[in-house]
């Protein structure tokens, strides 16, 4: 299975029964379009035709448009041909109700913040870039802020615990990046590298997140956690929660073994740095649905926690996520 990463001045058209690619010196690739699993275009040089827009969206393939500054412009899919009345108005009668959108917004907050503390654990563990005692301070300001999740009922208190506990996260993490890139945490589009590769990644697992939330006829525009704002994929944002501790273990760990770059004065990812990050993105989320699932797939994991997800919210009873756990 491919994900097909686009970036530079190129042109994207259907032909046959695959997906096919020529840039602006006259080279051409071909993708046999049952093979992809994602359409990734990097910035605003790409031309992509009607019918390769429609056969993509009507294979239910998601396509993700980042621009030059890795800023995620938008997902497009199809959320005409899945859906059903019962569970979208299960959906929006949950977020009306307090007790109810709070139950499953923890959820999802608890498997986020877990995920990075096992991160934590495991960085700490294999490769000592961190005192004792900085590492005991960190770890026991997020399960502090773990136990403050569960008793929480308000869903903005909700939203101020998990921005403490990832920011304790990013505070140490900063040690696990080798000193060269000069990261100083994290902060969106501030254009270092490892910033950029946040970015991109995120805007990744958004295209992969939104296809496992359509197809399991979830609103993605409805989220419990995220506030509501026309076009914003809120729901996508919210679960997607649940698997950015792999995305930024990944960059973690990637950025030990490979030359990381940006382009001079800009904050687009070389091809050569995308390529790397997808593969690693790649292998990361299929070992993840293979240890959970025994499939080894990207699109496995999501899709079955996603549809894990509308079941407890259909039945009304506990969500227990996944979460991510490089030690197990």
């Amino acid at each position: 299975m491919v994900i097909l990463i686009v970036e530079g001045t190129s042109k994207i058209y259907r032909k046959s029964g695959n997906l096919a690619l020529i840039d602006q010196e006259g080279n051409k690739a071909e993708v046999a379009i049952p093979d992809l699993e994602l359409v990734v275009i990097v910035g605003e040089r790409s031309q992509i035709t009607s019918s390769a827009i429609l056969t993509l969206l009507t294979q239910g393939i998601p396509i993700v448009f980042i621009s030059s500054r890795m800023d995620t412009y938008g997902v497009l899919f199809d959320v005409i041909q899945v859906g059903t009345v019962s569970i979208r108005s299960t959906q929006y009668k949950c977020f009306d109700d307090t007790y109810c959108r709070l139950k499953y917004a923890k959820s999802i907050i608890l498997s986020k913040l877990k995920g990075l503390y096992n991160v934590l654990k495991y960085e700490y563990k294999y490769h000592k870039t961190i005192s004792e005692d900085d590492y005991n301070y960190v770890k026991y300001n997020i399960l502090g802020i773990l136990e403050n999740v569960k008793e929480v009922n308000d869903i903005d208190e909700l939203r101020a615990l998990e921005a403490r506990g990832s920011k304790y996260f990013w505070n140490i993490a900063v040690s696990f990046i080798p000193e060269k890139y000069e990261f100083i945490g994290r902060k969106p589009r501030k254009g270092d590298v490892i910033n950029s590769a946040i970015d991109f990644l995120y805007a990744v697992l958004y295209g992969i997140t939104t296809k496992a939330v359509v197809v399991s006829g979830l609103d993605p525009f409805y989220g419990f956690i995220h506030t509501l704002k026309s076009g914003r994929l809120s729901l996508t944002y919210d679960l997607s929660e649940m698997f950015k501790p792999i995305v930024i273990h990944s960059i973690i760990q990637v950025s030990r073994k490979a030359n990381l770059k940006t382009f001079k004065n800009s904050r687009l990812l070389k091809p050569k740095t995308i390529e790397v990050l997808m593969k690693y993105l790649h292998h990361r989320l299929s070992k993840e649905s293979e240890r959970a699932y025994k499939r080894k797939s990207i699109w496995y994991l999501p899709i079955r926690e996603i549809n894990k997800f509308k079941e407890a919210l259909m039945k009304q009873i506990e969500y227990k996520p996944y979460i991510y756990n490089p030690s197990s």
